[in-house]
C-alpha cells in the first residue's frame, strides 16, 4: 500500500478516529503518503466530526486545515459534477460518491482508497477502487 498516486475517501479519513487500531494505523499511513482529496471529502468528514463526534466548529475548521496540508487537495468543478452524473450511470454510484471518484479520475490517479465502493473494481480503465480495511 504504497501508491503515491492516490485519492481518499472520507470513510478511510474518519479511521483516524477509531477504536480499531490497525484500521486506525492504515490511515495514517496512507494520510502520510500525501494523497489527493477534494471538497466533498471534506464536508463529508466534518460532517460526521461535527454530528456524531460532537466536535466544535472550530475544531472542525482545525481539523480541515491539518488535512488540507497533509493531501493534495482540488474542488469541484462543473466538470466533476457532470463526469459524476456519467458515473452514477454507468458504474451505478452513490451521486456523492461519484463526485469522489471524479475527482480522483481528474486529478489522475489511478487509486481510490475507499471502503464503501466496490473493491478492485476499475473505473474507465484508470482508477482502481480499493478497499484499504479489506484484510482486517
Amino acid at each position: 500500500m504504497t501508491l503515491t498516486n492516490s485519492f481518499l475517501d472520507s470513510n478511510v479519513i474518519l479511521y483516524l478516529f477509531d477504536t480499531h487500531l490497525e484500521k486506525r494505523e492504515i490511515a495514517k499511513r496512507l494520510i502520510r503518503q500525501n494523497p489527493h482529496i477534494n471538497v466533498q471529502v471534506l464536508v463529508e468528514v466534518g460532517n460526521v466530526c461535527w454530528k456524531r463526534l460532537r466536535w466544535t466548529k472550530h475544531e472542525v475548521a482545525e481539523f480541515w486545515y491539518e488535512m488540507m496540508s497533509d493531501c493534495k487537495m482540488s474542488g469541484i468543478s462543473e466538470y466533476n459534477l457532470a463526469e459524476a452524473i456519467y458515473l452514477t450511470q454507468k458504474y451505478d454510484f452513490q451521486l456523492f460518491d461519484a463526485i469522489i471518484v471524479s475527482g480522483a479520475l481528474e486529478a489522475g490517479c489511478s487509486v481510490l482508497y475507499s471502503e464503501d465502493m466496490q473493491h478492485l473494481l476499475v473505473v474507465e480503465e484508470q482508477l482502481t477502487i480499493i478497499n484499504p480495511f479489506f484484510d482486517c
